[in-house]
């Protein structure tokens, strides 16, 4: 169960991992009409201290077979996440929908507490421990995902409107050679460990998203689109996705607790 959450974020993180370049970046910045440069608005959002926030995403994704006389596409899946996170007291809520599963979570500073299906019954485990539970916090916010922005300037693009900053980036097959490179290299590195395969080859049609911040340099949204198409040996298919990603009350979430219920009458895995 709580894999599926943990693929679910590696997923998102994967993708905005092509803000992630090894190079250093040059010091000359453009400017938008308000004058305000994109190392500005990151900067700014970066200031931000997170307490608080919570997150609903939706992605829509599938494959198809191509260059093959049985070509096949597979039918779309979505994915959806509501979540609640707040850092004092530590604890963590969120609902997981797939195609066959749900999965609902409570996870505070001492155990993890899982429900399958809209079951009666609750299981309390306690694997993850404080230093991951953090990490798992943070990454929600993607903090460390913007900060790398600043080093791969080159394909953002800032726009800004009304109390919004809007930050695009795109990678397509026709992008310089760093940039195919580093974001192929990236994702058959960690698809081959996912996968468990040696042969494994990217090529990238178009990988893009958009990060939308408000007027206080709060995350507000994050959109991804990504269309890949995969060689693993002969095998040839086409991935794509699609994934929405709204944020509400951040630092400002209230009366956040977990059901008395739930941990006093979950079943400990450690029994069994």
């Amino acid at each position: 169960m709580k894999k599926k959450i943990l693929q679910c974020f590696m997923l998102v993180l994967l993708l905005l991992l092509i803000a992630c370049s090894k190079e250093e970046s040059e010091d000359t910045i453009e400017e938008v009409s308000e004058g305000i440069s994109k190392a500005t608005v990151i900067n700014n959002v970066l200031e931000q201290t997170i307490t608080s926030y919570k997150m609903k995403l939706e992605s829509t994704g599938g494959s198809k077979t191509i260059g093959s006389k049985s070509e096949q596409l597979l039918e779309d899946e979505t994915h959806t996440m509501d979540m609640a996170v707040q850092k004092e007291p530590f604890l963590i809520y969120y609902n997981y929908v797939d195609p066959e599963d749900m999965t609902k979570a409570y996870i505070d500073r001492d155990s993890e507490y899982y429900n399958l299906n809209n079951s009666e019954r609750w299981y309390k485990i306690s694997e993850l421990n404080m230093a991951e539970k953090q990490e798992l916090f943070s990454e929600g916010y993607l903090s460390e995902d913007i900060k790398r922005l600043l080093e791969f300037e080159d394909i953002i693009e800032l726009q800004s409107q009304e109390n919004e900053y809007i930050l695009i980036a795109k990678v397509t097959d026709s992008s310089d050679e760093k940039s195919l490179a580093f974001v192929t290299d990236y994702i058959e590195n960690n698809m081959k460990m996912e996968l468990d395969t040696k042969r494994l080859k990217i090529t990238i049609n178009e990988v893009k998203y958009t990060l939308i911040f408000d007027k206080d340099f709060l995350l507000k949204s994050l959109n991804i689109i990504a269309d890949i198409n995969l060689y693993e040996g002969t095998a040839k298919s086409n991935l794509y996705l699609n994934t929405k990603t709204v944020y509400s009350d951040v630092n400002n979430v209230r009366d956040f607790l977990m059901p008395e219920g739930i941990s006093k009458n979950a079943i400990n895995t450690d029994e069994f």
